[in-house]
C-alpha cells in the first residue's frame, strides 16, 4: 500500500500538468496552428472564410451596409464594383465626388489582410445567393433600468453593437485615430446620432434606426457610467494552479521515492 500511494500521486502530477496543457492550447495559448488559414484548401477554405468573412462584415460594415450590397443608411449602397474594387475601397476608404457626401474611412490599418481577404470571400457570396447568416452580438447587460433614461439597456446594447461598435468600439473607446475616434456620452449624443452627417442613423435622416431605437441607444450608452467595469473571467489562473499543483505532486513523490532510497540503504 505504501508504494501504491507514491504511484497515485505521480500519476496524478502528471494527469494535472496534461489537463493544464490541454486548457491553455483552448485558451489560446498553444503554439499549434490556428483553425482556418494556413491548411485551408478548395471550396471547404473558401467557406470558412466567408463565415470569418461574414463576422468581419457583421461587425465593421452592417451599421451602412446590408447584406447583399443595399443601403442601411442614405447613400450607403455598396457598389464597389467588382472584387478588386471592393478590396481597393475598403483599404484605401471611399471620398465621395460631391461636397457634404458620404465617405467611408479606410480599414487597412484597422484590418489585418487575413481579415480583409476574409471579408471579400464574403462578399463573393453576394453573386451565388448562398450568403452566410451573419452571426449576432454576444451581448450581456445587467442592467434592466437606467435612471434618468426611459429606453432598454439591452435593446440598445444590440444597437451599439451593430451601429456603432465597428468605429467607435466598445463603450465608445475608439478603435484607431482619427478614422475610429472614442467619444465622450454626453445629453447630445442621441442628437448627433440621429441627425448629422457621419451619417445620421435616425429614419427621419434617412438612417435605419427608429425614434424607439434611438431612446434604446442612448439609454445604453448611459448605462457606461453606472456598469461596473470588471475584466472577463479568464481561465488562465486555474491553468497555473494546475501546473503548480502537478509540478508539487511530482516533486512530493521524488522527494519520497529519494528519501526513502537514503534510509534503506
Amino acid at each position: 500500500m505504501r508504494r501504491l500511494i507514491p504511484f497515485l500521486a505521480l500519476v496524478a502530477g502528471i494527469v494535472l500538468l496534461l489537463a493544464a496543457q490541454v486548457a491553455m492550447a483552448q485558451d489560446g495559448h498553444g503554439d499549434g496552428p490556428a483553425e482556418g488559414g494556413e491548411g485551408e484548401q478548395g471550396e471547404q477554405g473558401d467557406e470558412l472564410a466567408a463565415l470569418r468573412g461574414a463576422a468581419v462584415f457583421a461587425e465593421f460594415c452592417q451599421a451602412c451596409h446590408a447584406p447583399g450590397g443595399a443601403a442601411m443608411v442614405a447613400g450607403a449602397a455598396f457598389e464597389a464594383g467588382g472584387v478588386e474594387k471592393a478590396r481597393e475601397v475598403v483599404e484605401n476608404g471611399y471620398q465621395p465626388d460631391e461636397p457634404g457626401g458620404l465617405a467611408m474611412p479606410a480599414y487597412d490599418k484597422l484590418l489585418d489582410d487575413e481579415q480583409v481577404d476574409d471579408l471579400i470571400a464574403y462578399l463573393e457570396t453576394w453573386a451565388t445567393g448562398e450568403i452566410p447568416p451573419l452571426p449576432e452580438p454576444n451581448i450581456d447587460v445587467k442592467l434592466e433600468q437606467v435612471p434618468d433614461y426611459f429606453g432598454d439597456p439591452a435593446a440598445g446594447a444590440v444597437i451599439y453593437a451593430k451601429s456603432c461598435n465597428g468605429c467607435h468600439g466598445p463603450e465608445g473607446k475608439g478603435r484607431l485615430k482619427p478614422d475610429f475616434p472614442g467619444f465622450e456620452f454626453s445629453a447630445d449624443t442621441r442628437l448627433i446620432v440621429r441627425d448629422s452627417h457621419i451619417p445620421a442613423f435616425g429614419t427621419a435622416a434617412g438612417g435605419s434606426l427608429s425614434d424607439e431605437q434611438l431612446v434604446d441607444l442612448e439609454t445604453y450608452m448611459a448605462s457606461w457610467s453606472l456598469s461596473e467595469k470588471k475584466e472577463p473571467a479568464s481561465a488562465e489562473g486555474i491553468n497555473v494552479l494546475m501546473v503548480v499543483m502537478g509540478i508539487g505532486a511530482i516533486v512530493i513523490v521524488g522527494a519520497a521515492y529519494i528519501s526513502r532510497m537514503i534510509f534503506t540503504e
